[in-house]
């Protein structure tokens, strides 16, 4: 039995059909072993590396399900750390450390410090795969269930200006220093800032998701509206520079 069919065997547990959110992390999952198998084939990668960045794929989000049957949220604020959670399960069975310390970090403000070349390289590969499908679930899953905020809401919010300014200097915030639930959406934007692979760049980008659900929202006040468009703005500069950087290396 390959890692897929034993993650789906899982979170069979979980699934009865009465929770939508089950469904929503278990296609994340899959989605997010696509994009790793994109990210590795373009890498100059061992066949034993690339099956370890698979593992850590699968396995990344293992935490939600357990999370949720306790607390009933996929926010972490309001619960736990789903990757320490995951971390946790993950040690009943044989996992090699270096996949472990990547799922741990995978969600992270930042990767912690001192992790050899090889469990680093996974910690970075894991971040930019999950990353680059949580764009696809903002854009098509309830924002209710994923950010904690409706459309409704946001567009009566304004941007703070902490968040603004992380865009604008091009990194990621933390969490609680988010004011709004506006604030929340728009700092999605500040994961291109830390992507670490030209490759996931462009998936992101020709993707599209990361402004889509910006869109369809009709805010209150034009400065709020301003604020939004300058960000997703500044965001794709960022990465076609990046991107025109990496091509004449």
């Amino acid at each position: 039995m390959d890692a897929m069919q034993k993650f789906l065997e899982y979170t069979s547990a979980y699934d009865d059909g009465s929770d939508t959110r089950i469904k929503l992390k278990i296609i994340h999952t899959q989605r997010v072993t696509e994009v790793m198998e994109q990210l590795t084939a373009a890498l100059p990668l061992s066949e034993s590396d690339r099956e370890l960045a698979y593992l850590c794929a699968v396995y990344h989000d293992i935490g939600r399900f357990e999370q949720l049957k306790r607390y009933h949220t996929f926010l972490d604020y309001k619960s736990i750390d789903h990757a320490q959670l995951g971390c946790e399960i993950l040690r009943q069975g044989n996992f090699l450390d270096e996949v472990l310390t990547a799922i741990g970090n995978h969600n992270r403000l930042a990767i912690e410090d001192g992790l050899d070349e090889k469990t680093l390289l996974f910690a970075k590969l894991i971040r930019d795969a999950d990353k680059c499908d949580i764009f696809r679930v903002f854009a098509q899953e309830d924002p209710v269930d994923t950010t904690g905020f409706s459309a409704e809401q946001v567009e009566q919010e304004a941007v703070s200006d902490v968040v603004y300014e992380s865009i604008l200097g091009h990194y990621c915030i933390k969490k609680q220093e988010r004011k709004t639930g506006l604030d929340v959406w728009v700092s999605f934007l500040s994961f291109f800032f830390d992507l670490n692979f030209a490759e996931s760049l462009r998936i992101a980008l020709k993707q599209d998701y990361y402004k889509k659900r910006f869109l369809d929202l009709n805010f209150e006040d034009p400065a709020t509206e301003e604020r939004v468009r300058r960000c997703i703005a500044e965001t794709e500069q960022y990465a076609y520079a990046r991107l025109r950087m990496e091509e004449l290396q």
